[in-house]
């Protein structure tokens, strides 16, 4: 049997939260006395504190509860470990989500970290962002193998289809660091996906200025101009705050969703909001963001895409707005409305969108 701990990290805490188990059949979860000690809900509507093990977690969650699934990568990230695991001649269907979330350890977004964590031998050379994205372009057609484990290290944690990468950016002297510790704040950096245009990376910045003049809080973004064919879209984390790890939980890990499928209405998302937060400004501000959705023709808008952030005080409130950008969304509707909810933000949107203007 494979056993797993997950410690809690936010805001420069570090404890016990639980132990994961998984004997290839059912996968359990139990948490710590530490845990029920400080009793502290991470995930209240789905996994609230008790003595007794969990189990029974969906498939489509990797069999993980949904606040410890979110620490997995999907699309891109994924792809990364895979090719890993199988230049390492491991299967991938033996591979257990407890192998993943090992392999991250202490690299992943959010605030927890897996122990014991993967001694995979990765290369941690500073990458320039021609470097990086180069790199991408290599992995995407399945090339160079140096660059599967440099890009593994600095870009195998967060979610989405795109390459990312995690980087320190000092603002000030316009420096970019693939290396722990160095100067700046923490980014994630975006490049093209396959065969899109390098217009992708401005459009998304286009997208963010918008949202901010309809009222939405976004991190600070910027456009990378890296030669004449290439560019990368950045934004400064919000799962990092002065050196410390910041709890961080999709709505899809919160409310265990499956964001590959229309699983929640927008009505959805404001209640859940309400419910994780307790404060009506931020079912506004969630409001606010499924309008700018609808109107700015964001479909791309699952249950992974909005997410909520823990404050020091250790209360959940809205995240900021992240993933905007065009999209027609698969099919070209949108994934996570349905019927009623267009009522709702089309009155939204004749009476009061004339805000943005």
């Amino acid at each position: 049997m494979k056993k797993l701990d997950v410690f809690f990290g936010g805001w420069g805490q570090r404890w016990l939260l639980g132990t994961l188990a998984d004997d290839g059949r059912q996968l359990l979860f139990e948490y710590s006395a530490e845990a029920l000690k400080q009793g502290l809900e991470l995930s209240a509507l789905k996994l609230p504190l008790r003595a007794q093990a969990y189990g029974g977690f969906p498939p489509y969650l990797s069999r993980l509860p949904g606040v410890v699934a979110d620490s997995l990568p999907d699309g891109w990230g994924l792809l990364l470990m895979d090719r890993l695991f199988l230049q390492s001649r491991r299967p991938l269907a033996g591979i257990s989500p407890l192998d993943r979330l090992s392999f991250i350890g202490e690299r992943g977004m959010s605030a927890l970290t897996f122990v014991p964590a993967s001694k995979a031998s990765l290369s941690a050379d500073d990458l320039s962002l021609l470097q990086m994205a180069q790199a991408v372009r290599e992995v995407v057609a399945d090339r160079d193998t140096a660059a599967l484990q440099q890009l593994a290290m600095v870009g195998g944690s967060p979610h989405g289809a795109r390459p990312k990468v995690l980087v320190q950016y000092d603002v000030q002297h316009q420096r970019i660091s693939t290396l722990d510790g160095a100067p700046g704040t923490p980014w994630l950096i975006k490049f093209p996906a396959g065969q899109e245009h390098k217009e992708v990376c401005a459009i998304e910045l286009a997208y963010c200025g918008m949202a901010r003049r309809c009222g939405l809080e976004v991190p600070t973004t910027k456009l990378f101009e890296i030669n004449r064919n290439l560019a990368a879209f950045g934004i400064e984390r919000f799962d990092r705050e002065r050196g410390m790890r910041v709890p961080v939980q999709s709505f899809a890990a919160a409310l265990h969703a499956d964001f590959r499928v229309p699983s929640l209405d927008y009505q959805s998302i404001l209640r859940a909001t309400l419910y994780f937060t307790a404060d009506v400004r931020q079912v506004e501000a969630a409001f606010r963001r499924c309008v700018f959705n609808v109107v700015f023709n964001n479909r791309d808008d699952h249950a992974k895409n909005f997410a909520l952030r823990m404050n020091e005080q250790m209360q959940w409130q809205l995240a900021p707005a992240y993933d905007l950008t065009f999209n027609s969304g698969p099919g070209g509707y949108y994934p996570s409305i349905r019927k009623g909810s267009v009522a709702m933000i089309t009155s939204a949107v004749a009476a009061n969108m004339n805000r943005c203007a």
